[in-house]
């Protein structure tokens, strides 16, 4: 367990008026999850008064028989944790429903939040019934004891049993994702970013990017991941990526791009890899998939591109009129800074754990009042 208190010193008034807030996160800051939607908020959360901790679950093995076991051990130790606290707040983490009846009886308000479908099994998982039975099971228990949700997009909140949600995208540091931070982009360099369970979405673009390296003189396509794609004809630079690179590896892109076949796992992610091109200055094309239509506005802040010839169209027009990519460029990234950028998403994050504390104390008050 890591615990992250970032409580300011006693006797500082108004910053410690907020009350006391223990996370229970997925992982640590190597976790995209954790560190854009938990560890980013931390010092805005100190700025308004909330002292805060961090707790994670232990780093899953690869064997399936070594998880149970640190699974349980997360869930029992979270059973004894919260002293103190004055919220709970629960990232992408869900509890069998004993356990979550167990935590729901401490007597916390409690907040859920997820930024991915928790309620499935990843693809790379079993996909058996029973798989999917108790993902589903663990999602609707959760969210069930939650005071409210926090969902990434709109897809997670039709997924919730109740209405008690509210969408919170995920959000990035302007100032970090800055188009100063990666310098030149480069004439013919497209760019990927994603994980090898990812990769099967860039390799069924071989066709048309085959198609652009032999139209454009000098293409190449850069892949950020944890290993190569296996991209016949096409030329490829590979770069590994790492936490102390995850801003530098998007150096020389002059396009970035998010394939995304449409199933319902797709259809819960947070476009958050186009959120973070369009930061940087890189005009991008993603599938029409999920949250990418909602961040996508086509033709104006980026491109949306279904079929094989969709994405070659897209690509080419980008890197062929250096105008429309300058322009899409610059509003994707007014997109950005006027509705994903860090300062914007703390403060409604703020005042979501506000209206939860103050529900709670109302709710408290009247009970109190009818007592006596």
């Amino acid at each position: 367990m890591v615990r992250r208190p970032t409580s300011t010193p006693a006797g500082v008034g108004s910053r410690t008026a907020r009350g006391r807030l223990h996370v229970f996160a997925v992982g640590d800051e190597t976790v995209a999850s954790t560190r854009y939607r938990i560890l980013a908020h931390l010092e805005s959360l100190r700025e308004a008064g909330f002292e805060t901790e961090v707790s994670r679950q232990a780093r899953r093995p690869a064997s399936r028989l070594l998880r149970l076991p640190l699974r349980v051990f997360d869930e029992l130790r979270d059973l004894a944790a919260t002293p103190g606290a004055d919220l709970l707040l629960i990232q992408r983490r869900c509890y069998p429903p004993v356990a979550a009846k167990t935590l729901r009886a401490r007597g916390l308000p409690i907040v859920f939040d997820v930024d991915d479908a928790v309620y499935l099994p990843s693809p790379t998982e079993q996909q058996t019934h029973k798989m999917m039975r108790r993902y589903r099971r663990n999602f609707d228990a959760t969210a069930a004891i939650a005071d409210l949700v926090l969902c990434g997009n709109r897809e997670l909140a039709t997924n919730v049993g109740h209405q008690r949600t509210m969408i919170l995208p995920t959000a990035i540091d302007c100032e970090r994702f800055h188009p100063n931070a990666i310098g030149r982009t480069e004439d013919s360099t497209v760019g990927w970013v994603g994980h090898s369970g990812s990769m099967p979405y860039l390799e069924a673009l071989a066709e048309p990017l085959r198609w652009l390296a032999e139209k454009h003189p000098g293409f190449r396509l850069v892949v950020v991941a944890d290993r190569p794609p296996r991209l016949d004809g096409v030329p490829v630079e590979f770069r590994e990526w790492r936490l102390e690179n995850e801003v530098s590896c998007f150096e020389g892109m002059r396009v970035g791009i998010m394939p995304l076949p449409d199933t319902l796992w797709n259809r819960a992610k947070c476009a958050f890899k186009l959120i973070q091109y369009m930061a940087l200055g890189i005009p991008s094309v993603g599938s029409p998939v999920g949250m990418n239509k909602e961040v996508i506005r086509h033709g104006e802040n980026g491109f949306l591109a279904k079929s094989a010839t969709d994405w070659l169209i897209c690509i080419d027009e980008l890197l062929s009129q250096g105008e429309v990519a300058r322009r899409i460029a610059a509003a994707g990234r007014r997109t950005v800074e006027e509705e994903y950028s860090l300062p914007i998403v703390s403060r409604r994050m703020i005042t979501a754990l506000d209206r939860v504390l103050e529900d709670r104390r109302r709710s408290s008050q009247s009970r109190t009042g009818c007592a006596l």
